[in-house]
């Protein structure tokens, strides 16, 4: 039987990240943007998956996806750092 970590140990995928944002009415759009970035992350995985399948245009489709919202939440969360 494979090892399990506890709940509250494992990285969130990016479903759950967004169920937590939908479900939760006190999200604050600082924390929004570090859910946003924690989800961004899951697509460099993802981009090295589609890679070894040879489907490259995904990999492609997700490599400009994470680069782009990582980028633009950065700017974000740095905007409302300095307001």
């Amino acid at each position: 039987m494979a090892y399990t970590l506890p709940f509250a140990l494992r990285k969130r995928t990016d479903r759950e990240v967004i169920e937590a944002m939908k479900n939760n009415t006190t999200h604050d759009a600082r924390t929004a943007l570090y859910d946003l970035l924690a989800g961004a992350e899951g697509c460099g995985p993802a981009a090295r998956a589609a890679r070894r399948a040879q489907d490259d245009e995904l990999a492609d489709f997700l490599c400009k996806a994470e680069d782009e919202i990582v980028g633009e939440a950065k700017r974000l969360l740095a905007q409302r750092a300095a307001e």
